[in-house]
């Protein structure tokens, strides 16, 4: 695994963990499931992580900018009903 990609995990797990508690400092369940994904972001930087990564390029390149973009999307979602109430 490059420089680059580990940057790219080390982001998406940061947006996720960061969502993830902020939505559950607002009482959603929603938030649990972030932080989960923003921990499995993080395992996959270990050695096994890397070796299915490896072995599936695109499969893990096309996850994690579909999981980045709709946590991304659900953040702005949240601040607008937040900004709304």
């Amino acid at each position: 695994m490059n420089d680059r990609q580990k940057i790219w995990l080390w982001l998406s797990a940061v947006v996720s963990l960061v969502v993830g508690f902020i939505l559950v400092m607002n009482d959603s369940t929603a938030g649990w499931f972030l932080i989960i994904l923003g921990i499995t972001y993080i395992g996959i930087t270990t050695r096994p992580g890397q070796s299915w990564a490896s072995s599936n390029p695109r499969f893990v390149c096309w996850a994690l900018i579909a999981v980045t973009s709709l946590l991304v999307l659900l953040a702005v979602i949240v601040g607008i009903v937040l900004l709304l109430k």
